[in-house]
């Protein structure tokens, strides 16, 4: 199973007023059209598409979406007219808050068949890099936010900006989560405390033909992000405010 991360669908007029504002996040919101492409060309490789609950078998490929914007309508609509659902997870803290969903649109998702998880109460950036305290009140109080909204506290959550560690997890199964999504790009699945699964990340720039690549397990598109990704998070760990200062620039570029 190969599961695609998402987040904003958003004209570029529009951006700043859907998720969290700024030229760092921008790089993770597609135009509409060129979600709708993205779809159709997932479509077209005929994988089984469906969200993940923690312990259903793994379909083909997943669509999940992070922060919990309010495009999230939209991008669920467009999955809709597919016959699939997709994961949406919700930074809680932000529930209510403009650009971000409402707890009425939140509820209207889950009724409608996709599955609702956590991406942490308050999204912090260099979330492995917390105290186990500031940890266990991320993750207890963002699933305890949703389960009092939709009735039932999701057993899935994501990892803001992918940064995990043995504390993250550890963190993340004491408050009762069983699912555990990162930003690692792999489909191989670990099991710890709780399950860890890996997502390719998508970028406003990623072509339709390449999140299908993603999708169908394609050694070189697959490995050009592996080794992407393993890149950034060398740079992470050797210097968190360097790279930070480097994403801002090559961010104001694109």
């Amino acid at each position: 199973m190969r599961t695609l991360m998402y987040h904003d669908v958003a004209p570029r007029a529009q951006r700043e007023a859907v998720g969290f504002p700024g030229p760092l996040a921008a790089r993770y919101k597609l135009e509409p059209d060129a979600f709708e492409a993205h779809l159709d060309a997932l479509a077209a490789t005929g994988l089984l598409v469906r969200p993940l609950d923690a312990d259903e078998a793994a379909p083909a490929t997943a669509v999940t979406f992070d922060d919990g914007g309010a495009s999230a309508p939209l991008a669920a609509a467009a999955l809709e007219r597919r016959g699939w659902r997709g994961h949406f997870f919700v930074t809680s803290g932000r529930i209510g808050t403009p650009g971000f969903l409402s707890a009425d649109e939140l509820a209207e998702l889950a009724r409608r068949g996709h599955l609702i998880g956590s991406h942490s109460h308050t999204h912090p950036t260099y979330m492995g890099r917390l105290t186990r305290a500031e940890l266990d009140e991320e993750w207890a109080r963002s699933r305890a936010t949703i389960g009092e909204l939709l009735g039932s506290a999701p057993r899935t959550a994501s990892v803001p900006g992918g940064y995990l560690s043995a504390a993250v997890i550890a963190s993340a199964a004491a408050a009762g989560y069983e699912l555990l999504f990162t930003s690692e790009p792999t489909s191989r699945v670990s099991h710890r405390e709780l399950i860890v699964r890996g997502r390719y990340t998508i970028w406003a720039t990623t072509p339709a033909r390449v999140a299908a690549s993603y999708a169908e397990g394609r050694r070189l598109a697959c490995g050009r992000l592996w080794l992407e990704w393993n890149a950034k998070k060398l740079a992470k760990s050797a210097s968190p405010a360097a790279y930070q200062v480097l994403r801002r620039i090559r961010a104001r570029g694109s």
